[in-house]
């Protein structure tokens, strides 16, 4: 038996080894362009405050196990004409609405900016 016989089962480990490290790197400059490109539109979006009701709310979770838990807050709004849109919204703002609120939604691009609930007469 050679000193090099168990290098022949090594090689398909370093390649698969290799092309899972390269698929990760390869997804993560992929996912880098598509917030960066994001972040440019809205930043390139006009401001826009629009008549809107909240008509649901709810939280996405990623991660656990080894990595941390990351939630994001989504509320839906719809505006008078039945037009429905989901925005992320910060965790203290997203305790703040209530399903059934009516006011006016801020937003540039798809970022939220804030809502001013139109007070009861």
């Amino acid at each position: 038996m050679g000193r090099f016989d168990g290098l022949g089962m090594m090689i398909p480990f370093f390649i698969l080894l290799f092309l899972g490290v390269l698929a990760f790197i390869v997804g993560a400059v992929v996912l880098a362009v598509k917030q960066g490109k994001l972040a440019r539109q809205n930043k390139a979006a006009p401001e826009v405050t629009a008549v809107a009701s909240v008509v649901d709310k709810h939280i996405d979770t990623s991660g656990g196990g080894d990595s941390p838990v990351i939630e994001h807050h989504l509320v839906s709004f719809e505006q008078p004409g039945g037009e429905r849109f989901e925005l992320t919204v910060p965790a203290n703002e997203y305790g703040m609405l209530v399903v059934g609120d009516r006011g006016s939604v801020t937003m540039k691009g798809t970022q939220y900016l804030g809502f001013a609930r139109e007070l009861m007469r």
